[in-house]
């Protein structure tokens, strides 16, 4: 007769065993089966990193010369640029405050060259209160000059300006429309054309 101690020992041991081949089992199925590993996913030289609300703070000589705000930047490593959308760039002309102010809905920095390119609806406020509207800009960070190739409207207090090109030179405060303009004066109640 079977005593119910040996009858617990062999009822535990028949689940060690039943338990054992189980995992033999799986481990062996394990290693008969293919491996999927996981691709990670790693940043090749042509992948584009993005940010939002980017801002970049240029110095000069430790005064700040430009900032260049946009609400978004995707940078081409291969391609050396940074495309921009709803570009804010600032200039600082002077100790006085005065800036030069450009809104685009979009842009490229070149960061090596520290060139931007803006592109629709610019939007240029310069010093006393004058503005002037385009459809491209270009920054050219060697000469410290903004210009544009495309008609240009400007506008302030008693005056209104077309042409087809525009330049503003940040060193000198010189801004020049040039190309078939037209100019109209505004004095008080008399306004002249041309």
């Amino acid at each position: 007769m079977i005593s119910r101690g040996k009858l617990a020992q062999g009822f535990i041991l028949l689940i060690i065993v039943t338990l054992s081949a189980i995992l033999v089992a799986a481990i062996w199925r394990k290693k008969v089966q293919p491996v999927h590993k996981e691709t990670q996913h790693t940043v090749s030289s042509d992948q584009e990193m993005k940010l939002r609300d980017m801002k970049f703070t240029e110095m000069q000589e430790g005064k700040r010369y430009w900032t260049l705000h946009a609400s978004e930047a995707r940078y081409f490593q291969d391609e050396q640029k940074t495309l921009l959308q709803n570009v804010h760039l600032i200039f600082y002309l002077n100790k006085a405050g005065q800036q030069l102010q450009l809104t685009s809905n979009q842009g490229v920095l070149y960061p090596r060259t520290k060139n931007i390119d803006l592109k629709g609806n610019i939007r240029v406020k310069l010093p006393h209160d004058y503005v002037a509207t385009m459809q491209t800009a270009h920054y050219i960070h060697s000469k410290k000059i903004v210009e544009s190739g495309a008609p240009v409207h400007l506008s302030g207090p008693g005056l209104v300006l077309d042409g087809n090109t525009w330049k503003y030179d940040i060193n000198d405060h010189v801004a020049e429309v040039e190309g078939k303009v037209i100019a109209s004066l505004v004095l008080g109640e008399l306004s002249l054309g041309k």
